[in-house]
């Protein structure tokens, strides 16, 4: 399952675009952003501009993960592969189901 490169929810549909992949509720803000930028002159690239947005939107920060066993890695790396999808998404998507899980207990 992949998930939307602007709001970080499972897509179920969604529109490409120089490779990011975006639910159709943040399409429009995708396409404003795009027309935005061509009007001033700058590049466009899709995709570094949805995750700007995430970024900016849902500014838990940027994390730099160390020392994970060789072999988990490899592993996961793969898995995402297989999955068709990155080691991004993966990790995300298994961070939400954990805390989801884990705040459905405490209730």
């Amino acid at each position: 399952m992949r998930l939307c490169d602007i709001c970080g929810k499972p897509l179920q549909g969604g529109y490409g675009r120089d490779g990011a992949i975006v639910c159709r509720d943040c399409e429009p803000v995708l396409n404003a952003e795009i027309e935005k930028l061509r009007e001033q002159g700058k590049p466009v690239n899709a995709l570094h501009i949805a995750r700007r947005i995430y970024r900016e939107t849902y500014s838990g920060g940027d994390y730099l993960l160390r020392d994970v066993p060789a072999n988990l890695m490899t592993r996961a790396k793969h898995r995402a592969i297989d999955d068709g999808c990155s080691v991004r998404t993966m990790l995300i998507r298994a961070l939400t189901e954990y805390v989801e899980r884990n705040s459905k207990e405490g209730e």
